[in-house]
């Protein structure tokens, strides 16, 4: 099971990293959101540590966004930390990821775009409405940009099993279908909010994202056969 949802949990990380650093670095947010934002990093710090048993680079991300987590201001101002320490976490995150996912097989790397976009999003959104970000077109782009990786995603896997397995298993077929329902249902928590035109809950957002994990999980596994 920690062999299938190593994929899953690398590209939700590194995601969730890109999209806060992005919102940090070009949202237009006040010092009080900006301390909040330093706060949410800690979660993707710590979320490297899972994946050291499946690769050592992973200690590398964790200590570069651990320091720059620790040396930035909290409160309220506009000081966001040593930046280029953020910069070099992103790109020991981006080797790490490639690493791992290559150690998985060719095939992964495909599906590790669309998960990175995937989960990314999905996870990155959720520490967003946790920070009480005002930035709301990340409210409408990211539960989007979801909604276009998940179909990306399902046929991709769809074509994978096609193509790659002359008789395909009934266990397999299973996980695909489980892995549709879990999706569906991941995304429809995530556009609820856009649906309704109200501001997204967090609750449900993070629902949105375990079942997003289990979805990615299933797909993975037919994957990788």
């Amino acid at each position: 099971m920690y062999m299938l949802l190593v994929p899953a949990i690398v590209s939700a990380v590194l995601g969730a990293q890109l999209v806060l650093s992005l919102a940090l670095l070009k949202g237009d947010i006040c010092p009080g959101q900006r301390g909040r934002f330093h706060h949410a990093f800690w979660v993707p710090t710590f979320a490297w540590l899972i994946l050291v048993p499946s690769s050592f680079f992973a200690i590398l991300p964790f200590l570069t966004l651990g320091i720059f987590a620790f040396r930035s201001k909290t409160g309220k101002t506009r000081r966001s930390g040593p930046i280029p320490l953020l910069y070099i976490a992103n790109l020991l995150g981006v080797v790490t990821w490639i690493t791992i996912l290559m150690a998985e097989g060719g095939l992964l790397v495909v599906a590790g775009i669309l998960q990175l976009v995937l989960l990314g999003t999905s996870l990155g959104h959720g520490l967003l409405v946790r920070a009480r970000s005002r930035l709301q077109a990340f409210d409408t782009l990211l539960p989007l940009a979801s909604v276009m990786a998940f179909m990306g995603l399902m046929v991709f896997v769809a074509s994978v099993a096609a193509l790659s397995h002359s008789d395909i298993a009934p266990s397999q077929i299973n996980a695909f279908v489980a892995g549709a329902g879990f999706g569906l249902l991941a995304l429809a928590a995530q556009i609820w909010h856009l649906m309704k035109r109200i501001k997204p809950t967090l609750w449900r957002i993070n629902a949105g994202v375990l079942f997003m994990f289990a979805a990615v999980t299933c797909l993975n596994s037919v994957v990788m056969g």
